[in-house]
């Protein structure tokens, strides 16, 4: 089959399953998968192990392993006590409650969390405190969605791993091979600036600055387990971080490259994995059957094979070609990619899912055009991230799910579909002025 027919068979491909996934419930990954399967095995000749080897093992292995250790600290309430003390410290100081949020939200991505996570715990923190002190639910959303996925994009934890991993996977074979860890780098501190212009503009458009004291307990002492628990992840992170940032600034030191590159994440994960169990610090069942994000797993499996399959047959190279061949600046080629992003992660995860599908399309485009394909890479992740608060995403859906007041989580409806059309308008407009280079 022409690479230009086999074009509009994958995308409509995509669009059943995203149709499936939508009015059918289905997760996204399954009806990819078989599509998957036919494209490769009935179009293009594929054997079903050539297939299936376009399943992308690292990614899910990073998830799979991240999720389960800090799923201990979520399920014995270690990460929920330590948002409970942020709020409490700024108790007497309303006003800076919104950012004690964004903090919370910061520091448990950061430790490792994954969104759903900080979106559950963010969603019960916001609305259940920051509501009865006046503050407006279109800020409360900004807070859960956009400022739970702050932290979440650090480098060595899920979201910012995952962007990582596949965008070392995606250059592997170009000029720029290694430089998934400036991307992720990268990606994190323009999200960032993408959460604060949204958050102030909500900030000062709601008068959240006039909201007044905030009455909370004093939460409970943290227990021996939930000690031994935060001291486990703090001990896990620093072995990440330290060696990552020491390399800023001492160059070509072989011991500590290699403490850098030994000292992964995912491997240490599962010793803290394992030092929770044996520790007693909760249930390994728990952590494996409900702390794994299956769901998620599946549906990175099924876009990434599809993808992978397409990609095996030039499909993404064509693209590429063809975008390389066009009058568009990169800068406008990067707005549409995050507007296509957006588009997509409507209906489905964004950095898991949207990340590699578009990526393989923005990397032979850049290679094609001699550009980096870095600042395209950014603006997918961010385009993508930036409607991942549609109540129809995970994003979305969950923090409604986990708002305590039902008439606030019904009125959420249509302000997530508001925001998320903000979001990427926002993510838009930082790529087409060219802010994603910087």
């Amino acid at each position: 089959m022409e690479v230009q027919v086999l074009l509009w068979v994958v995308l409509a491909a995509v669009a059943v399953s995203i149709a499936l996934s939508y009015f059918c419930k289905v997760n996204i990954g399954i009806p990819a998968l078989i599509f998957a399967y036919v494209i490769g095995v009935f179009i293009q000749g594929m054997k079903v192990k050539e297939v299936v080897a376009q399943w992308p093992t690292s990614v899910v292995f990073q998830l799979m392993t991240i999720t389960m250790f800090f799923s201990f600290a979520i399920f014995n309430g270690t990460l929920p006590k330590v948002a409970d003390n942020i709020i409490y410290r700024f108790r007497n100081n309303a006003k800076v409650i919104p950012f004690a949020l964004l903090l919370i939200g910061t520091v448990i991505g950061a430790l490792g969390a994954p969104p759903p996570a900080c979106n559950t715990i963010l969603a019960v923190l916001t609305f259940t405190i920051a509501i009865p002190a006046g503050l407006s639910p279109w800020l409360c959303a900004v807070i859960v969605c956009f400022g739970g996925s702050i932290g979440t994009f650090f480098p060595w934890a899920v979201q910012g791993s995952v962007v990582k991993t596949r965008t070392d996977e995606m250059l592997a074979e170009t000029a720029l091979a290694g430089q998934g860890e400036l991307t992720a780098y990268k990606t994190c501190l323009h999200w960032i600036l993408f959460t604060l212009i949204i958050f102030l503009i909500f900030f000062f458009v709601t008068k959240a600055f006039k909201i007044g004291k905030v009455d909370v307990k004093k939460p409970e002492p943290f227990t021996k387990e939930q000690k031994t628990n935060l001291w486990i992840i703090i001990v896990v992170a620093v072995l990440v971080i330290a060696p990552n940032l020491l390399k800023l600034f001492i160059k070509g030191n072989a011991t500590l490259n290699l403490l850098a590159s030994a000292l992964d994440i995912q491997m240490l994960s599962i010793i803290g994995t394992l030092l929770c169990t044996i520790l007693k610090l909760g249930s390994e069942r728990d952590a494996i059957v409900k702390g794994v994000p299956w769901n998620t797993i599946m549906m990175v499996g099924g876009v990434c094979t599809l993808m992978g399959v397409a990609s095996a047959a030039g499909v993404t190279q064509y693209i590429g070609d063809q975008l390389a061949a066009s009058s568009f600046s990169p800068s406008v080629i990067g707005a549409i990619l995050a507007l296509i992003g957006a588009f997509l992660s409507l209906f489905s995860g964004a950095i898991n899912a949207v990340f590699p599908m578009l990526g393989a399309i923005a990397v032979p485009y850049a290679v094609s055009a001699g550009i980096s394909p870095i600042p395209l890479l950014v603006a997918i992740a961010v385009g993508a991230s930036a409607t991942a608060i549609s109540p129809f995403s995970t994003g979305g859906a969950i923090m409604i799910a986990n708002v305590p007041d039902q008439k606030v989580a019904d009125g959420l409806f249509i302000k997530t579909i508001v925001l998320a059309i903000v979001g990427a308008a926002v993510a838009a407009l930082m790529a087409v002025t060219g802010i994603f280079s910087i």
